[in-house]
C-alpha cells in the first residue's frame, strides 16, 4: 500500500477532468522540467555565494570573537590564580596572629627559643610548601628566624622600603610591604613579599613579627595557569603600588600605577574585570588582560597577554581560507556545468524507461520518502481501475474504511524504516467496484545511504488470495514462535522444522530435510516411549503433553513437548506435529534459586549477628542460629507466633517503634540495652522493610549485634586520652572538656577556676633528678585530691602547672579553697629519705555558668602571674564580672 501525508478524502471515481485541466497539468509539467534543468546551476550559485559570505564573516567578524574569547580565557585563568594565591597569603596572615598570641601567653627568658614555637614555625613552612616563613623583627631591622638550627644568621631588612613602614604599624594591624631580600647566611637570594605586624607584647628588641612569602615559589605555583609564553602575571597593592610582575620589568616593582596613570584606578575599581594596556610601562606591546581582587588583602592579580597571541593564527588562516574559497568556487562552477549535461542524458534514459514500463503487463509504481506515489505505469492503473491524476493517494479510497487508518499507519512505518513489503490485500476497484485481491511487493529506494522512498509491483491475485493469506498467517506464527516446531510423518520422517528448531538443532535454514528423522534427535529410550505410549495416546485423544529431552550434539535440551495428530478425511494419519518449549532456563533458574536460598541460610546461621524476619502481621518467619542461641529458643517452636511473645513485654516495647517504622518503609537504627539476665550488655539494632521483587513490603527484617565489648573499649580509650599518665589526674584536653560541660550547666549556677603553679619545683628536679620530681608531682596530686571535694575537677596541665574547677562556689569560697591548698602544699613532702619543701602560687576567677572558658583561663592565669610577682606562695583572684575578689597569702 502507500503512506499518505494525510488521509485521502477524494474518491477514485471522481468525474473525468476536462481539456482545460489537461492543458494546465501539461503546462505545469513543462515548467517543472525547466526548473529541474536549471536547478543545479542555481544551487551551485547559492553555494558559492554562501561560501564567500562565510569567508567575509571570518575575515571581518571573527577577530572580534577571538578577542572576546581571549578575554574570557584570561578572566578564567586569573580567577584560578587567585584561588591558588589567596590561601598562601591567608597562611602568612594566620602565622602572624598565631605567633603573636603564642608570645603573649608565654613568660620567661627567650620565649622565641621555645620548642613549641619553633615547631609552630616549622609547621607554617611545611604546610605552605616552603612558601611562607615567619620571624621576629627588631626595631633596628635585625631579623630572628624561628628555627632550631644555631644562633641568628645576621639577616636584616634595615634600609629596605618595607622597613620604612614599620613605625606606622599599630597592634592588630598588618602591613603589606614591598618585596625584599632577607640577607644573612641562610638567604637563598629569592625576593619575598613581607607581611608585618606589631607584637602585642614586645620581647627585648623585637617589636614586630614578620611573615614573608617566597615570590619565586609563588610564581611557580601561578605559572601553570598562564595562557601562553607572552602572558604576564602581576600583583598590585590596594594603593596602586606594583608588588611583582613575571616576566620581570626593571624598575616596575614599587611604582604607583594609580598615581602615574589615574585612569587605571577607574579601570581596576571592581573586584574583578577586564582591561586593555598600551604596554608603555612594560615592553611597549599592546595587551589585553583580566584581574581579580584578593578581598581580604586588597591585592589585585593582573593577567595579560598580547593581542597578537589571539590573532596571529587567524591572519595565516585568513589567507588560506580565501585561496581555498576561490578554488572551491571554480570547482563548483565546473561541476554545475557537468551536471547540466548529465541531467539532459538522464531525461533521455527516463523517457526510455517510461516507455518500457508501460509496455509491461505487471503493475509498477514508485513513492517518495513521504509515501506519496509519484509514478505508475499503465498496468497499475488497470489493476486498480483509477485515473492518472488520482495516483498520489487514490489507493487508500479502494480499501475498506474500517481498515484505512491501520493500513496508513503500517505503510508509514514501512516507508520510514525502509522495510520491504510483500502482502496481499483485498480492495475494491475504482471503476466498477468489484472486490479484488491485490499482491503488493516493494523494495526501498536507498540513495546516499538513506531511504528515499519505495519501488514496487502490484498484481491481481484474487483467485489465490485467500489461500495465500492463510498460508502466510500460519508461517508467520511458526516463524515468530520461540518454541521448536517439527512436523513428521507417522514413521518419524521429518517434513518441516521452523527457523528456531533448525537453529537449535544445527540445521541450515535452506538445508533439505530428506534424510532427517526424529530418531536423530531423541535417545533410543525416548523413541521407544514415543512409539509405545506417546503416539497411541495422540492418535486416541488427538494430543499428548509431557517432558522430553532433545539431543543437541553431545548435550541435551529439556523441553515441554506437545504432540498433535493430524488426520485426513478418511481418518488416516496425515502428519504428526511436535511443539517443544525449551525449559532449560526455568530449570536453571530453579536450581539457582535453591542454591541462593541455601547460601543465604548458611550465611545467616553462621553470622555472629542475630537475624530476625517477621511478616506484616508481626509473626515470626525466621531467625538464625545466633538469635536462637542468645534467646535459648528453637525456630520450629516459634514460626508463626507473635514477635511480642518472642521478645517479652520489655524487649518488645523497646523495638515496637522500629518494627512499625520498617513496616512503613523506613530503615531505623538504635542502641538498646539487653533485657535478659546478663545485665550491662549493649545491642546495636537495625530494622528494615522486607521488600519483594515487586517492591511491596512483605514484612520486616531485624539485625541485632552485641557491641558491649566495643563500647567498653571505646570508653576506656576515651578516658585514657583525657588522663595524665603520671598523676592520674585529668590532662589538659580532659580538663577543658569537663570544665566546658560545667559552664554549659543550668543558668544561675556558679563556678570557680584555680590556676596553680608550684614554687621551687625546678630546683628539686635539678638537684635530685626527674624520678624524684615525678614522685613529688604524684604526692602533690594526692594532697590536692584529699584537700578538695570529690565533685571538684583536678588536672595537671603540664610540667608543674595544675588547674582546679570548683562547681557551685563563688569568689569568696574560691579564696578559702586557695588558702587551703597553699597551706597543704607548703607542708614538707617526704620522698624516700628526702624532706622537700615547696610552695604554690594560685590565681583564681569565679563566674556564673555560661561564661567563656578561654576568658576564665586568661583571668586566672593573669592573677597567677600577679601572685608570683607579689612574692609566691600566695593566691589572688576576682569575679569575672564585678569587683575583684579577696586575696591573701599563705
Amino acid at each position: 500500500m502507500a503512506w499518505p501525508m494525510s488521509e485521502p478524502d477524494t474518491p477514485a471515481t471522481a468525474a473525468p477532468s476536462n481539456d482545460a485541466d489537461g492543458l494546465h497539468l501539461a503546462r505545469q509539467r513543462r515548467w517543472r522540467e525547466r526548473a529541474l534543468l536549471h536547478a543545479p546551476s542555481l544551487a551551485f550559485g547559492l553555494v558559492i555565494v554562501t561560501i564567500w559570505l562565510l569567508v567575509a564573516w571570518y575575515v571581518v567578524a571573527w577577530p572580534e570573537a577571538l578577542r572576546r574569547q581571549q578575554h574570557n580565557e584570561l578572566a578564567s585563568a586569573v580567577r584560578s590564580i587567585a584561588m591558588e594565591t589567596e590561601p598562601v597569603l591567608h597562611q602568612a596572615d594566620s602565622a602572624l596572629r598565631v605567633v603573636d598570641l603564642w608570645l603573649l601567653s608565654r613568660q620567661g627568658a627567650e620565649p622565641w627559643a621555645d620548642p613549641s614555637l619553633l615547631q609552630l614555625a616549622e609547621g607554617v613552612r611545611s604546610g605552605s610548601r616552603q612558601m611562607v616563613d615567619v620571624m621576629l623583627l627588631a626595631r633596628t631591622g635585625k631579623l630572628r628566624r624561628l628555627q632550631k638550627a644555631g644562633p641568628p644568621d645576621g639577616a636584616s631588612i634595615e634600609g629596605s622600603p618595607a622597613f620604612a613602614q614599620v613605625e606606622g604599624i599599630v597592634p592588630e594591624g598588618i602591613v603589606l610591604g614591598l618585596p625584599l631580600k632577607l640577607g644573612g647566611a641562610l638567604d637563598d637570594g629569592h625576593l619575598r613579599l613581607p607581611l608585618m605586624m606589631r607584637l602585642s607584647r614586645p620581647l627585648d628588641d623585637y617589636d614586630y613579627v614578620l611573615a614573608v612569602v617566597d615570590l619565586q615559589r609563588l610564581r611557580d605555583l601561578q605559572a601553570p595557569f598562564s595562557p601562553g609564553p607572552q602572558a604576564a602575571i602581576g600583583m598590585l597593592r590596594s594603593d596602586g603600588v606594583v608588588l611583582s610582575r613575571q616576566p620581570e620589568v626593571p624598575g616596575l616593582v614599587g611604582r604607583n600605577l594609580f598615581d602615574e596613570y589615574p585612569e587605571s584606578r577607574r579601570d581596576l575599581a571592581d573586584n574583578e574585570g577586564r582591561y586593555d594596556s598600551s604596554g608603555v610601562l612594560t615592553d611597549g606591546r599592546r595587551r589585553v588582560g583580566a584581574y581579580a581582587t584578593l578581598g581580604d588583602f586588597g591585592i589585585k592579580l593582573l593577567l595579560s597577554d598580547t593581542e597578537d597571541a589571539a590573532l596571529a593564527a587567524h591572519r595565516q588562516h585568513r589567507v588560506m581560507l580565501v585561496a581555498g574559497a576561490l578554488l572551491v568556487s571554480l570547482a563548483l562552477a565546473a561541476l554545475a556545468r557537468s551536471l547540466s549535461r548529465l541531467q539532459r542524458d538522464a531525461r533521455l534514459r527516463e523517457a526510455t524507461l517510461q516507455a518500457t514500463s508501460n509496455a509491461m503487463p505487471l503493475g509498477l509504481f514508485r513513492t517518495d520518502k513521504s509515501g506519496r506515489i509519484v509514478y505508475v505505469n499503465d498496468a497499475y492503473l488497470r489493476v486498480h481501475g483509477m485515473r492518472q491524476e488520482d495516483i498520489a493517494w487514490g489507493w487508500a479510497n479502494l480499501v475498506q474504511p474500517d481498515q484505512r487508518d491501520m493500513l496508513i499507519q503500517r505503510w508509514k512505518h514501512h516507508v520510514a524504516t525502509g522495510e520491504p513489503i510483500d502482502v496481499v490485500r483485498k480492495m475494491k476497484r475504482g471503476d466498477d467496484g468489484r472486490v479484488r485481491w491485490i499482491a503488493v511487493r516493494t523494495a526501498p529506494l536507498i540513495i546516499g545511504g538513506r531511504v528515499a522512498g519505495q519501488s514496487g509491483t502490484v498484481e491481481d491475485v484474487t483467485e489465490r488470495g485467500e489461500q495465500e493469506k492463510a498460508r502466510r498467517t500460519l508461517a508467520a506464527i511458526f516463524d515468530m514462535t520461540p518454541d521448536l516446531v517439527c512436523q513428521a510423518r507417522e514413521n518419524g520422517a521429518i517434513t518441516y522444522l521452523n527457523p528456531v528448531a533448525r537453529e537449535r538443532l544445527g540445521i541450515a535454514a535452506d538445508a533439505a530435510l530428506d534424510q532427517a528423522h526424529i530418531e536423530h534427535f531423541f535417545s533410543p529410550e525416548q523413541i521407544e516411549v514415543y512409539r509405545r505410549e506417546v503416539l497411541p495416546a495422540a492418535l486416541r485423544d488427538g494430543h499428548w503433553r509431557g517432558r522430553a529431552e532433545v539431543r543437541l550434539g553431545a548435550q541435551s535440551l529439556p523441553v515441554d513437548c506437545t504432540v498433535l495428530a493430524h488426520r485426513d478425511l478418511r481418518a488416516r494419519i496425515e502428519a504428526v506435529s511436535l511443539i517443544m518449549r525449551d525449559v532449560s532456563a526455568q530449570l536453571q533458574a530453579l536450581r539457582e534459586r535453591e542454591r541462593s536460598e541455601a547460601m543465604l541460610l548458611a550465611v545467616a546461621h553462621t553470622a555472629r549477628a542475630q537475624f530476625l524476619v517477621g511478616d506484616t502481621a508481626g509473626r515470626v518467619i525466621f531467625f538464625n542460629a545466633a538469635f536462637a542461641q542468645h534467646r535459648r529458643v528453637e525456630l520450629s517452636d516459634w514460626q508463626g507466633r507473635p514477635l511480642a511473645e518472642l521478645f517479652g513485654d520489655q524487649d518488645y516495647a523497646a523495638r515496637a517503634g522500629l518494627i512499625a517504622a520498617a513496616l512503613a518503609g523506613e530503615t531505623r537504627r538504635a542502641d538498646l540495652a539487653d533485657g535478659d539476665a546478663r545485665a550491662g550488655r549493649s545491642l546495636e539494632v537495625q530494622y528494615a522493610p522486607l521488600r519483594v521483587q515487586s517492591g511491596n513490603i512483605e514484612g520486616v527484617i531485624g539485625i541485632e549485634l552485641d557491641v558491649t565489648d566495643a563500647r567498653q573499649e571505646e570508653a576506656r580509650l576515651r578516658l585514657a586520652s583525657q588522663t595524665d599518665a603520671l598523676t592520674q589526674l585529668l590532662n589538659r584536653a580532659g580538663f577543658e572538656a569537663s570544665a566546658q560541660a560545667l559552664l554549659d550547666g543550668p543558668a544561675g549556677q556558679r563556678v570557680a577556676l584555680l590556676y596553680l603553679d608550684l614554687d621551687k619545683f625546678k630546683p628539686v628536679n635539678d638537684q635530685h633528678g626527674h624520678p624524684t620530681g615525678d614522685a613529688l608531682l604524684k604526692a602533690v596530686a594526692q594532697r590536692m585530691k584529699h584537700a578538695l571535694r570529690p565533685t571538684d575537677l583536678v588536672a595537671r596541665l603540664g610540667g608543674d602547672e595544675f588547674a582546679v574547677m570548683l562547681p557551685d562556689l563563688g569568689a569568696a569560697d574560691a579564696a578559702k579553697v586557695s588558702a587551703k591548698l597553699v597551706k597543704a602544699l607548703s607542708t614538707p613532702f617526704h620522698i624516700g629519705e628526702l624532706e622537700l619543701e615547696i610552695g604554690v602560687s594560685i590565681g583564681y576567677c569565679a563566674a556564673p555558668a555560661g561564661a567563656r572558658l578561654d576568658e576564665l583561663i586568661a583571668r586566672a592565669d593573669a592573677h597567677l602571674y600577679e601572685a608570683k610577682r607579689a612574692g609566691r606562695s600566695r593566691f589572688l583572684g576576682a569575679e569575672l564580672v564585678g569587683e575583684p575578689g579577696d586575696g591573701g597569702s599563705a
